[in-house]
């Protein structure tokens, strides 16, 4: 055919399934169980990571800001986003970074587990005392925000990582059965190999129907990388020579003797009885 693979001088391409020595090959399920291992430890390092940068909201953390108005000083971290929680959705603040600027308050809707909802947010700039002041009907509250742009980097991560920790797992669980089945495989055919025994599957050489009698077939020698090896042809059984018959003898002077015919005399008076 012109899509078939050309055979090697040596003998026939071996199969896909099988290296060049003939045994069944490892290459494909070692790869897919090295892909399967690398994809899951993919998934565990987007996991870390996403629970690195994602900001966790701790109730003791909570700042108390007052609501009248009153400013209160507070020591931040650099570049981080902060909330201003409370059950008064009208509050109004103010933020000064410790330069003495004014800050964007944003507003930000969200809501704790603990039932304390996000209200305002802004961020940070650079790491010291910030100043905020507040106005609003009920107590405030000062944390780090439940919405930014690192819990959503993180939210991101930690779904990637949940999709290639799975894959991973499959693809390392199948690819290792697949593995240790092929090697299992591998092992028999080269004890069949050295044992001189045809692998499973390979019926074992019978006498042909139009055989000479007496005709046995040479057993398995071995097994090349291209199946069994093609074994020497077996001698033909050699049946004892029958003895020469002898010659007839010879009568005298070296001539053969003369055979006698007898004949019955013909009965008296004409072939009539008395």
């Amino acid at each position: 055919m012109w899509n078939q693979p050309v055979s090697a001088p040596g003998g026939p391409t071996p199969p896909h399934a099988q290296d060049a020595a003939g045994l069944p090959s490892l290459k494909v399920p070692l790869v897919m169980t090295i892909a399967g291992a690398v994809t899951l430890a993919v998934g565990v390092c987007l996991f870390i990571a996403a629970l690195r940068i994602t900001p966790t909201v701790l109730p003791q953390n909570d700042v108390a800001v007052k609501h009248d108005g009153t400013a209160v000083v507070l020591v931040l971290l650099k570049d981080a986003e902060y909330g201003l929680y409370s059950s008064d959705t009208g509050i109004s603040c103010e933020v000064f970074d410790p330069a003495d600027k004014t800050l964007d308050v944003h507003p930000s809707r969200a809501k704790r587990r603990d039932g304390h909802p996000q209200v305002l947010g802004f961020r940070s700039t650079t790491a010291g005392s910030y100043t905020v002041s507040c106005d609003g009907n009920d107590k405030i509250i000062i944390n780090r925000a439940l919405l930014s742009p690192e819990r959503t980097r993180g939210d991101a991560m930690l779904r990637a990582s949940f999709l290639f920790g799975a894959l991973g797992l499959i693809t390392t669980a199948a690819s290792a059965i697949w593995l240790a089945l092929r090697r299992r495989r591998r092992a028999r055919v080269v004890m069949s190999r050295l044992l001189g025994s045809p692998p499973p599957g390979v019926p074992a050489p019978y006498a042909s129907p139009g055989s000479a009698p007496g005709y046995v077939p040479a057993p398995y020698a071995a097994y090349g990388p291209n199946g069994m090896v093609q074994p020497t042809a077996p001698a033909m059984p050699t049946t004892a020579s029958s003895p020469q018959q002898s010659a007839p003898p010879q009568g005298g002077y070296g001539l053969a003797p003369q055979q006698v015919v007898y004949r019955p005399l013909p009965p008296p008076d004409g072939g009539q009885g008395a």
